[in-house]
């Protein structure tokens, strides 16, 4: 009885979530016409308009589909099992990377640009924000006077921009190029995280699917990409540095401490983001894992040293929190309802995910990935239950995708190749075709 009731487990779950998507398709449409205000357009994923879905074809298309060809084809020669792991990690990576680019560029240019120039953007706010020190010391009384990203975050991504710019890196085309490396890197990050906590068979199996995600229709160019980036790099340490001799652990660890500590600066879901370094270190407590107390020595400390660089200029963190709360209330979260986006976020977040990543939660045997993909949906739930994300969730939560998607590695785990060829086309297509329908507003 067992047996079947783990195999109609995935079955359940895919259905449950097709029910959802639906639901929140047909209910968030009847939302945006009696309410304009809630500005979502192809509910419940956000478009640039109010029309909803704007069907195009591009030959960019084409070449993700040829991108996500060379995927499959990989994992069913064997390339993805056989291959070095270097090589592994390096090819999902720059598959991730190309896999983004092509999407955005059904666009042309503007497909790239569109996220990064947009004048609700960070990156409007360089000419006319203050210097770097001023800014910082006076960005809770004057956040009125920035765009509506900034309004909803800390000040640490402006203050990238204006180091990257104080440089010679300004302009709309060095912010694409940070979000195509940190779309690749947080591939990679995410795999070493997946070999350090459940081996090196489940990293291989992994990385087909980070490729094809179609949460990489949102990364382009989005200011979360770099905050999923760093999230992941963390991670990626903590993972790592447990393991480790004295030294290097706590090397990890201030490394970790210091990448967390700046992902809180970047936005205010970076508090929600803990959840993952903290569940993987009491699973690493209870293994008695021999670096687990340095890297807590090391993060702590580095982290609390970021905190500390942020309140001697002149921020506090609660202070922004507490502003850009009465500035979320003030706008378009007035209309936008609990009642429609308790279910409307988990079907954005669906169609983010894709399918085969709800087929591999029913799927997963692995008590090792369940510590990466419970502690994704951990902290996606809080950051949900706390009602402060309504809509926009596809973009807001990239934070938390990759460990959730990695659960579809469960499919890949099967001993026959078409069914791993399967899930990664699966995946492929689903980003594809909502690519090509909806003209996303980032």
């Amino acid at each position: 009885m067992r047996r079947w009731t783990l195999r109609l487990l995935p079955l359940v779950l895919l259905g449950v979530g097709i029910g959802v998507l639906l639901w929140s398709i047909l209910e968030g449409h009847d939302e945006q016409r009696a309410h304009p205000g809630l500005k979502l357009g192809a509910a419940p994923l956000v478009s640039r308009n109010d029309d909803g879905w704007t069907w195009r074809f591009s030959w960019a298309l084409v070449g993700a589909a040829a991108v996500a060809a060379l995927v499959a084809l990989g994992w069913w020669r064997g390339w993805w099992q056989r291959t070095r792991q270097r090589w592994v990690v390096a090819g999902a990576a720059g598959g991730a990377a190309a896999f983004a680019t092509l999407l955005a560029l059904t666009d042309g240019l503007e497909g790239l640009r569109y996220g990064a120039e947009h004048d609700t953007e960070y990156l409007a706010n360089l000419a006319d924000a203050p210097p770097a020190g001023a800014f910082v010391r006076t960005f809770v009384e004057r956040i009125d006077d920035y765009t509506v990203h900034v309004r909803g975050h800390p000040p640490g991504y402006v203050l990238l921009l204006k180091a990257m710019d104080a440089v010679g890196l300004s302009g709309v085309w060095p912010v694409v190029g940070l979000t195509v490396l940190a779309t690749g890197m947080t591939a990679a990050a995410v795999l070493v995280a997946v070999r350090a906590v459940a081996g090196e068979l489940w990293m291989r199996r992994t990385a087909p699917l980070l490729v094809v995600a179609p949460y990489s229709i949102w990364m382009m160019t989005s200011g979360d990409a770099v905050f999923t980036c760093l999230g992941a790099l963390a991670v990626a340490a903590v993972a790592a540095g447990v393991a480790r001799p004295r030294r290097q652990a706590l090397v990890l660890g201030l490394v970790a401490g210091l990448l967390f500590g700046v992902l809180l600066y970047m936005t205010y879901l970076g508090a929600v983001f803990l959840a993952l370094p903290l569940v993987l270190l009491v699973a690493s407590l209870v293994r008695r894992e021999r670096g687990t107390w340095w890297v807590v020595f090391g993060g702590v400390g580095a982290g609390l040293a970021v905190v500390a660089a942020f309140w001697i200029a002149g921020f506090w963190w609660f202070d922004g929190v507490a502003a850009t709360n009465t500035e979320y209330r003030e706008g378009s979260a007035q209309f936008r309802m609990w009642s429609y986006f308790a279910l409307g976020n988990i079907g954005a977040a669906l169609f983010a995910v894709g399918p085969v990543t709800v087929w591999g939660l029913g799927a997963l045997r692995s008590r090792r990935m369940w510590l990466l993909v419970g502690a994704g949906m951990l902290a996606l739930m809080i950051s949900h239950l706390s009602q402060y994300t309504k809509a926009e969730v596809e973009r807001i939560w990239l934070v938390f995708y990759p460990w959730i998607a990695i659960a579809g590695a469960a499919l890949l785990a099967n001993r026959r190749r078409w069914v791993g060829v399967g899930a990664v086309s699966l995946q492929a297509l689903c980003a594809i075709v909502l690519q090509a329908g909806l003209v996303s507003k980032w």
